[in-house]
């Protein structure tokens, strides 16, 4: 009866299952045994080996390894932490939210101890049957009994690993899920402007990657010490007191393990901070890479981080000498323990005058495998441990960080409480304001500077207040203390309502189809229609969607790159109209707007009939353009920290001279907030996946073409040195057990020369081990390392601006990220430890069958089942470890969005939804890891079941066979099967790492193949050393596009003569920047041709004509926080220090950065995160300062002038784009002033776009420098 109900409890449950069931995972309605053999993972195989799996028709993971069920218990048990911190605190965290998954490895694992210390006992038994005399007793009570308790070890052993192994691997899913989770967590409160983009895609690719097999280090560490324990109990029944001997050796080589402990922690954190180095600046190139290529310095850029890439080599070297020789020490230990232990045993033996038995010899053997093997675990667990401690230490320091405060007073939660709750509300309507600031002052955190001092303000609900000052007053700063993103150090800041629209100075886009980002992270039945068509009517979008082939589904590129600078503050104040709030803060998002544009969305949003004053939001507004001040309920003007005026306009109109000189004033040392490089945040939109999986073929049966181009990128001699050593290793470790054999049945009393034999052969695998060892991590990683990050780097950098548009920024990073770390860290290792098993594995075979020659006849059968096996697995495996690192981008984005956009998320109080977007991602991620870990398992089982019917064979036949079969047979025979389970363990662990490895190698391949290259044919020509030296540029017939359904320029004919100054003008979207990106070469020029000095650009080298030609100062300043300022103002490194200091003076910056400082090198040489911040406008002269540099730096020539004053023969033309777009009219006429002083006055052609024109109109020549009129990609008209 229990049988029966066994076989019922054993069914498949999903056909019968109710419709609410059905999405459930297979794996959660399969049968007992279908859970412990893997049958529920056949169907993916099938589908695997026949088609092409695509990521959404992978299952879903169960509830347990769901993100968000992870996430919530993770970020519970952090709240819920014991404090003070320590080391372990986060590891406990893990233990506590993991704690049923954590002990459920705990019975299957206590198992796999007793089945692998009853293999032993079995080849005793076996042994002494087999030499045993022949009697029916013994037949009876021995024979009978051994062949079904080898079937029971041995399945047991299959059944065990299977479920302990899948019982760690869901341990992995779910620390993984964890870390992910709490890092998220920590981003979604971390300050603004504060996080390391580079930092966390470092923890999340590096230091979560560390930290996943922690439990499994944990599990393997206490029962391996079991083992050691039982395995040393038996021993000292075999040989008596020589039992310590392997403890010695174990202790010896345990001070090898505490020294490298001790030296490793410090190695591997600089290997780590050197990772975190390049890649955060890896990041902020990528994220700014238009304005680099704009700026002609990619070649530099690409050096230094090529440059970077070798330091944070030079730091892994150190941990690979150290890892060598700790590898020597724990081979040491398997190898030698086992030999001076018989050998030992044999000479005290030979003194007695008996010898070797064969019993003794091969279950002593067998007994100090499994005691040497475990001892061996643990010494190599030791480093990972630390490396796990490291990287748990740096994810911890991370989710202690200070995180955003908000200290703001929600007022409508102060009402009366004896007022029912409408009249509470009704009265907060009419009395509270919207916000209210009482004696505000805000310190800047980087120093002591106080940026606003004593700052009381309120602003009545449905009313709009502007905000006038300086650069540097602290309009921005008094704008994020209404968000809550600064704590003040005094007084305090109330508001109605902490759900606020904001539009930042620096726009946030996700590159979403404009549609998506207007609506935001709102569910599609949620979407309001009608609401929509009104914010895209009021922000003027119209006509630009009409312009649009694919109107608003059109996505916006990389933070907007395929829209305009006006388009993008467009787009984001779209967003906020159509969100709803009842607070706006808009700080200066009309800038980038030209004259007729701006007046129509300011007064379609703003002005009396505005869609914003008509639907009663209140709204802070910070602006110098004092001509819509009327407009405005109340005006409040900064300077010198503090209010100085503030009133209705009526009132201050008199005051308007007073007014003019505070927001003009002009002052060279000035204070601000952090301004961050243009940002690239992308989200997976699944074309990456879609489009990988359209090369189906490939994807399934693999590329051959892997190896070659890996192997070369390694050095082909050094793959054969390590091959070398592998095939000897495998011969010199395989043929002591036959020499064994020899020495137990010789009937000769030479022991010296078994002795010495036995010691030789072991020694020679020692060395050969450390050989291949030596050759793996220190000849073959760090050059593949070198020259496959080179490419890529080369590839990327090369790719053209259209690329970036389409391609995804985590997609990118990945490649950067955990590609190269797969290469550096697991790929050569797993090709080294791949070898080795395989060698092993045919020397084994090969010693098994030429003992047993009756198993020859199951060869055919095994290599059948191998080689079916592997064939069908493969195809899988490949397809799932394609999809699991591709599917990692989507996670990569996810925090590249939170941490570059956290302000604007936090203002819209979007959090929430971003969480669940990162947990959507997440999931993504986890079904192939996971479906990955359940293929490796069912493999493992049918391999072991494999081995476990030779096992069962071989001892049948000699129970069977037994006049024809001698212990020493046996004895091998037995030892090898009990090795072969081991080689065949670590041949799955090595080939599956070699498979994720591979499997970045494709990715980089396919990287410096696929991608399109910027120069193409033709594009060779090289210019004359002086060329050009006059500056003269002539446009004919220029159509230019961004691809085949953007036409961003139309028949465009311009001639600009030397030294003239021109300036473009036009509606936003009327293709300004789009003529200079076409001089640039950053724009593909259909038809037409452009002349500079006579020559036709399109035969110049594109990035030539950058460094050569141009100097170009671009709309978004770019500033690498992660740079030196002085790599910031000179990224070729050919400037002298008084050039860079000049260049400061002029500008106004010296003061800011030095003050009183004597020795200037100091500060030139610290990275410009820590130095004092720069407001918008200061990061636009730091964006002057190095166009100064340029223009100071002679030809060719290390050195530079230290004046500006003489006409250069190099870069004669200077291209200035929406450079004051953003700045107050104080800083645009400085900027104005070094123009005219350093530019114009030297002879140089200048080329200006700007959307203000009167500001410099009165500077311009008559009759020598005109004004373009743009429209359509057209010249419209020229003044």
């Amino acid at each position: 009866m229990g049988l029966l109900l066994l076989g019922f409890e054993c069914r498949d449950k999903r056909p019968i299952l109710l419709d609410a069931y059905k999405r459930l995972p297979p794996e959660a309605t399969t049968s007992l045994l279908g859970k412990v053999f893997f049958w529920w993972i056949n169907p993916i195989l099938v589908k695997g080996y026949t088609n092409t799996i695509l990521g959404k028709e992978l299952p879903v993971v169960d509830h347990g390894l769901s993100s968000e069920t992870l996430r919530r218990n993770a970020l519970q048990a952090w709240v819920q932490r014991v404090r003070p911190e320590e080391i372990t605190t986060l590891p406990r965290v893990l233990f506590s939210c993991l704690k049923g998954a954590f002990l459920a490895a705990i019975a299957p694992r206590l198992s796999l101890v007793f089945f692998r210390f009853a293999q032993p006992v079995l080849i005793s038994q076996t042994i002494q049957f087999i030499t045993g005399a022949a009697t029916d007793e013994a037949d009876d009570l021995t024979g009978y009994r051994i062949v079904p308790a080898a079937v029971v070890i041995y399945v047991g052993l299959a059944i065990s690993t299977s479920v302990y192994k899948h019982a760690l691997n869901r341990l992995e899913v779910m620390i993984r899920g964890a870390l992910v989770s709490l890092l998220h967590g920590s981003s979604l409160s971390s300050r603004d402007g504060e996080s390391n983009e580079g930092k966390v895609i470092t923890l999340i690719s590096n230091d979560v990657t560390s930290m996943e097999k922690s439990a499994e280090m944990f599990h393997e560490t206490w029962a391996q010490l079991l083992e050691v324990i039982v395995g040393i109990t038996l021993l000292a029944r075999e040989v008596g007191w020589l039992w310590p001997l392997p403890l010695l050796i174990i202790f010896f080589c345990a001070q090898v393990s505490r020294y490298v402990a001790n030296n490793l922690k410090g190695r591997q954190g600089r290997w780590n901070t050197a990772t975190q180095n390049r890649m955060s600046m890896t990041t902020s190139v990528i994220s700014s890479i238009r304005d680099i290529k704009m700026l002609g310095i990619q070649q530099a850029l690409e050096n230094h981080i090529q440059e970077l890439r070798h330091t944070e080599m030079d730091a892994a070297r150190s941990v690979r000498w150290l890892m060598v020789g700790y590898n020597a020490s724990a081979n040491a230990l398997g190898m030698f323990a086992p030999v001076l232990t018989i050998v030992l045993y044999a000479i005290l033996a030979s003194l007695a005058g008996s010898s070797l038995d064969t019993e003794t010899a091969f279950t002593t053997v067998a007994i100090l495998g499994l005691v040497t093997h475990p001892a061996n675990m643990i010494m190599t667990i030791v480093p990972r441990a630390v490396v796990s401690f490291l990287s748990s230490s740096r994810i911890q320091n991370y989710l202690l960080e200070d995180g955003i405060l908000d200290s703001r007073l929600e007022v409508s939660q102060h009402s009366n409480s004896s007022q029912s709750s409408s009249q509470a509300r009704q009265d907060v309507s009419k009395t509270t304001p919207a916000v209210r600031l009482q004696n505000v002052t805000v310190k800047d955190p980087t120093c002591t500077r106080t940026i606003l001092k004593d700052i009381s303000l309120d602003i009545a609900q449905g009313s709009m207040t502007i905000c006038s000052g300086p650069v540097g007053a602290g309009k921005t700063t008094l704008a994020r203390a209404l968000l809550g993103e600064l704590t003040p150090s005094d007084g305090t800041v109330a508001v109605t309502s902490k759900r606020i629209g904001y539009c930042a100075q620096t726009t946030w886009l996700p590159n979403q189809s404009i549609k998506d980002i207007i609506y935001g992270p709102v569910a599609e039945s949620n979407r309001d229609p009608l609401w929509y068509k009104q914010a895209i009517h009021s922000c003027c979008l119209d006509e630009d969607l009409d312009a649009l082939p694919a109107r608003d589904d059109t996505v916006v590129g990389s933070g907007g790159m395929n829209l305009s600078g006006g388009q993008r503050q467009r787009l984001a104040l779209a967003r906020m109209v159509y969100a709803r709030c009842s607070i706006a803060v808009l700080d200066d998002s009309f800038s980038a707007l030209d004259q007729k544009t701006r007046t129509k969305a300011i007064m379609g949003l703003l002005g009396p009939d505005g869609l914003l004053k008509v639907s009663g939001m209140t709204v802070f507004w910070i602006t110098n353009d004092t001509s819509y001040f009327h407009l405005a309920d109340q005006v409040a003007v900064l300077a010198d920290s503090t209010i100085q005026e503030k009133g209705s306009w009526e009132s201050l109109r008199p005051h308007l001279k007073e007014i003019d000189s505070i927001i003009h004033s002009n002052k060279d040392t000035l204070q601000g907030t952090p301004t961050q490089p243009k940002s690239m945040l992308d989200k997976l939109s699944g074309a990456s996946t879609s489009s990988a999986a359209s090369k189906d073929l490939q994807r399934r049966t693999g590329d051959s073409s892997l190896y070659g181009y890996y192997f070369k990128s390694a050095g082909v001699a050094n793959i054969i040195l390590m091959v070398a050593c592998t095939v000897l290793y495998g011969f010199f470790i395989t043929f002591p057990q036959y020499w064994l054999k020899w020495w137990t049945e010789s009937r000769s009393a030479n022991t010296i020369f078994f002795v010495t034999g036995y010691l030789v052969l072991l020694l020679l695998a020692w060395i050969i081990t450390n050989g291949q060892m030596w050759s793996t991590v220190l000849r073959i990683a760090p050059q593949s390392g070198i020259v496959l990050h080179r490419r890529l780097l080369r590839a990327i950098m090369g790719a053209p601006l259209l690329y970036f548009s389409q391609t995804d920024t985590g997609s990118i990073l990945n490649r950067f990220g955990q590609d190269i770390q797969l290469v550096d860290k697991k790929l050569a290792p797993a090709l080294q430890t791949l070898s080795v098993q395989v060698f092993k594995l045919i020397m084994q075979a090969g010693l098994l069958f030429a003992v047993q020659h009756l198993l020859t006849l199951t060869l055919p059968f095994c290599a059948a089942v191998v080689y079916l096996v592997q064939k069908v697995y493969l195809r899988t495996s490949r397809q799932l470890r394609l999809l699991e690192l591709e599917s990692r981008s989507a996670v990569y984005s996810s925090f590249l969005e939170t941490v570059k956009g956290i302000a604007t998320i936090r203002a819209f109080g979007w959090q929430k939804q971003m969480a669940a977007e990162n947990s959507r991602g997440l999931d993504e991620s986890q079904k192939p890891f996971y479906l990955l870990f359940c293929l490796q398992r069912w493999l493992n089982v049918v391999l072991d079941l494999l081995v476990a019917a030779i096992a069962v064979g071989t001892i049948t036949l000699a129970v069977v066979l037994r006049g024809s079969t001698t212990g020493g047979q046996i004895g091998v025979a037995l030892n090898l099967i009990l090795v072969v389970n081991t080689t065949l363990l670590r041949l799955v662990e090595s080939w599956t790492n070699l498979e994720i490895s591979l499997g970045a190698i494709a990715r980089l391949k396919e990287v410096e193949e696929d991608t399109p290259r910027e120069d193409q044919p033709g594009e060779d020509f090289a210019p004359p050393e002086d060329w050009p030296s006059a500056g003269e540029v002539e446009l004919k017939g220029v159509t230019a596009a961004y691809n085949s359904s953007a036409t961003a320029l139309r028949d465009l004919n311009l001639r600009i003569t030397p030294g003239q100054t021109v300036v473009v003008c036009g509606r936003t979207g009327s293709g300004k920047s789009s003529f200079l990106l076409a001089l640039l070469r950053l724009l593909d020029v259909q038809s037409g041709r452009i002349m500079v000095d006579g020559l036709d650009i399109s035969k110049i080298s594109r990035s030539t004509i950058r460094q050569k030609a141009f100097i170009t100062v671009s709309q978004n300043p770019l500033i690498l926080p992660n740079i030196t300022l002085r790599l910031n103002l000179d990224p070729d490194r050919i400037a002298t220090e008084d050039c860079l200091l000049d260049a400061l003076r002029k500008t106004g910056l010296f003061s800011h950065y030095f003050g009183e400082a004597a020795d200037v090198s100091p500060v030139l040489d610290e990275p410009i995160s820590s130095l004092p911040t720069l407001s918008v406008g200061q990061a636009q002269l730091l964006a002057l300062s190095r166009a100064l540099v340029q223009l100071g730096v002679r030809s060719g020539k290390p050195g530079s002038r230290a004046t500006f004053s003489d006409s250069l023969t190099i870069k004669p033309i200077v291209l200035l784009d929406e450079v004051t777009s953003s700045l107050d009219p104080t800083t645009e006429g400085r900027i104005y002033d070094i123009v005219q002083e350093s530019f114009i006055q030297t002879g140089h052609t200048v080329v200006m776009v700007t959307h203000k024109l009167g500001a410099f109109k009165g500077r311009m020549r008559p009759g020598l420098d005109k004004v373009v009129w743009m429209k359509d990609g057209r010249v419209d008209k020229i003044d």
